[in-house]
């Protein structure tokens, strides 16, 4: 699906009709921070969903070249520090104790804090007493068994665990939680009977892994209320916001209620309003039926929000000329819980039709 927001996407549509001319007018850098949420080497990636899902969320970094390409590298090994720091940060993990002490992480380096917060909830280890080797390459049979560390306090591992299916698992300390994941859904083997636990993690077999598990977290779900009032607030505050012309307001409006690809894309179109604005541009916005929310999915940490029957009124107007438009704000909303434990919006995906 193509990355949109419903609520902008018209706004840009009005300008557009209406004066051309300013469509193809931009203020901003060649490369701004929307940049990093397109990646180009994960379209047509097996794990897209999943890699697209967790850049749209904050919580898979890419990388910039001196060009402003972006990439994430999905097929790229991932180290033990990236992971625990992936791991750490889509779980959002805390704690306040002191967790172990490495000789190999310094309190200057990145990922000193999440090594400390999952090596002090027990999550991880080091490699002996005292190193934890960051940069080592990390394999499949540790990312399983860091995983059900992590989450065996919100997931389901009581599976009746029969024989281990793959052939290629030895018996040693990975091998219980390989097969309470292979069990869960979290893990598959790389054949049919090969797991192959030794082998080198990629990126975006971490990432997949971590999605799984993330989807079967049920233990602290938020209410249909909470995810309801986050998208009707988003809503009417910067609607009221643009039409009372009080574009100032929309930075602090924007952070309260979205996050992640729909933070930057949304300061993105207020920017540019907010310059229109300066050549006697001008949009109001009527709501004309009000949105039907639906839960189609919420877990611990993630919702899905369908939106049906809302639509708006759009016009524009600027030195005389005036356009009005119709549109309809159906899509689907991503929510994802917050440090904080509030829920804000990273994504929303229109209709097909409205992608047009």
């Amino acid at each position: 699906m193509k990355k949109m927001i419903s609520m902008f996407i018209p706004f840009a549509l009005a300008v557009t009709l209406v004066f051309p001319a300013l469509a193809t007018t931009t203020y901003a850098a060649e490369y701004t921070e929307l940049d990093m949420y397109f990646p180009i080497d994960i379209e047509e990636h097996w794990a897209y969903d999943e890699l697209d899902n967790f850049v749209n969320a904050d919580l898979l970094k890419g990388y910039k070249d001196f060009e402003g390409t972006v990439t994430v590298k999905p097929d790229q090994s991932i180290t033990r520090a990236e992971f625990v720091a992936l791991l750490v940060r889509a779980l959002a993990l805390k704690s306040e104790e002191t967790g172990k002490t490495f000789t190999d992480v310094s309190k200057d380096k990145w990922y000193y804090e999440p090594i400390q917060i999952a090596s002090s909830l027990g999550v991880v280890n080091g490699v002996s007493e005292s190193k934890f080797d960051p940069n080592k390459r990390i394999n499949r049979g540790d990312i399983a068994t860091m995983v059900v560390r992590a989450f065996e306090k919100s997931v389901s591992f009581e599976q009746e665990l029969g024989e281990l299916y793959f052939n290629d698992v030895p018996d040693y300390y990975a091998m219980e939680s390989i097969a309470k994941a292979f069990e869960a859904g979290i893990v598959n083997g790389v054949t049919e009977d090969e797991y192959r636990p030794f082998a080198n993690a990629k990126r975006a077999e971490a990432v997949v892994m971590l999605q799984r598990a993330l989807d079967l977290q049920r233990g602290n779900l938020p209410t249909d209320a909470e995810l309801f009032e986050r998208i009707i607030k988003s809503d009417t505050e910067s609607t009221e916001a643009i039409n009372q012309n009080k574009l100032d307001q929309l930075d602090a409006i924007y952070k309260s209620h979205f996050t992640g690809y729909s933070l930057a894309i949304s300061n993105d179109y207020g920017n540019e309003l907010i310059e229109l604005a300066s050549q006697d541009y001008s949009l109001t916005i009527q709501k004309v039926s009000d949105e039907h929310l639906t839960v189609l999915d919420k877990t611990d940490r993630f919702a899905i929000i369908e939106s049906t029957q809302g639509s708006y009124t759009l016009t524009a107007k600027q030195n005389g000329n005036t356009s009005t438009k119709t549109v309809s704000s159906d899509g689907l909303y991503l929510l994802k819980k917050m440090d904080d434990n509030s829920w804000k919006i990273y994504m929303h995906y229109l209709n097909e039709e409205q992608q047009q």
